[in-house]
């Protein structure tokens, strides 16, 4: 699986990313807002449309869910899952309302998440951040996602504190903890750089 990565996963790296073995991929981080007001930045983060870049999975960012089912709806014809960004710690996204910040407020959340399920023709999935020091919170809102028709759930092993400088390890245990309390397909997300990161990642989840 391709992670969404700004300025990295757009379509040639898509690409090529299939051709070493990528089986499923993700697009950058698109803002919901901006994709809905601007033709010229449609263009720019999704104008392409390939048949190679299939299945593709179309990541947005945002906090209202009227603004962000619109903006879905602009682009169900052409991949195959639409996901929600939760996991995002940068500035911007405290600024914005949406990534690892927008977890806060987890009834919008998951409002958000019933609204995009129940009207779109392709599956909804997310991808979330633990919350610091309370796996048991981090495990009520996955069932929640679940329950609210989340059809895949990728989780990033840190917790939006741990960014940058702070980065840390990748609690790869908390992830295998998810995924044994969910029926739904869930992804494994961070602390890997090297092929033995990966082995030990799918050791422990």
């Amino acid at each position: 699986v391709l992670a969404p990565m700004v300025d990295q996963s757009e379509l040639p790296f898509r690409l090529l990313a299939r051709r070493y073995g990528a089986q499923l991929c993700f697009t950058p981080m698109v803002n919901a807002n901006q994709f809905t007001k601007s033709a010229a930045y449609r263009k720019e983060v999704l104008a392409e449309a390939s048949a190679a870049d299939r299945p593709l999975i179309v990541q947005f960012a945002g906090h209202d869910a009227t603004v962000l089912l619109e903006a879905a709806k602009l682009v169900e014809h052409m991949c195959d899952a639409v996901d929600l960004n939760l996991g995002c710690p940068q500035g911007i996204a405290r600024r914005g309302r949406y990534g690892a910040y927008l977890l806060e407020e987890e009834d919008l959340v998951v409002d958000i998440v019933r609204k995009l399920a129940s009207n779109l023709e392709v599956p909804v999935t997310c991808k979330i951040r633990l919350f610091q020091n309370d796996l048991d919170r981090t495990l009520r809102l996955c069932h929640r996602l679940e329950d609210a028709g989340c059809a895949m759930l990728t989780v990033h092993g840190r917790t939006r504190f741990q960014n940058k400088q702070t980065v840390g390890s990748c609690n790869f245990q908390a992830i295998a903890t998810v995924k044994a309390a969910l029926h739904i397909p869930v992804i494994a997300n961070g602390g890997v750089a090297t092929f033995e990161d990966v082995e030990r990642c799918l050791h422990l989840t």
